[in-house]
């Protein structure tokens, strides 16, 4: 079985959740850490996750910066644990949507094809020069 754990600072990590729900409608396999948004360490939250895992399962965990707090805390966490896990740094909905519509177990290449294919939805678009369109022009 898949398991998705999305871990952000503040509430990134709800807002991902609500752009996959609004989309997909699929969100039970999905578990969200939004870590530094209280007193609370996410810790707590993380080991709930950790402990509903099994040997069976395929886990990715999304985080938002690669070698920051979250990102240390999980991946420190599955290390001791010893548990077999994907994880995803500095993430896209592109890639989150991949990730959670994907009917059969993904291989490395597969992961790796994916985020190679996300990297390329990233485009910068400069409007610097305002055309006002008219009826008679199309706009596509």
């Amino acid at each position: 079985m898949k398991k998705i754990l999305i871990a952000t600072h503040g509430h990134l990590a709800s807002g991902f959740l609500s752009s996959i729900q609004l989309l997909t409608g699929k969100v039970q396999e999905i578990t969200v850490i939004n870590a530094y948004v209280d007193e609370c360490d996410f810790e707590q939250e993380l080991n709930v996750f950790v402990n509903q895992v099994n040997e069976q399962d395929q886990i990715f965990v999304f985080t938002d910066l690669f070698g920051g707090s979250v990102n240390q805390k999980i991946t420190k966490t599955f290390l001791e644990k010893e548990i077999a896990v994907t994880i995803l740094s500095g993430f896209n909905l592109p890639i989150l949507l991949e990730i959670v519509l994907a009917t059969k177990e993904l291989t490395k290449e597969d992961i790796q094809e994916l985020v190679n294919k996300c990297q390329q939805e990233l485009k910068m678009t400069i409007l610097d020069e305002v055309h006002v369109v008219n009826e008679e022009e199309d706009f596509f």
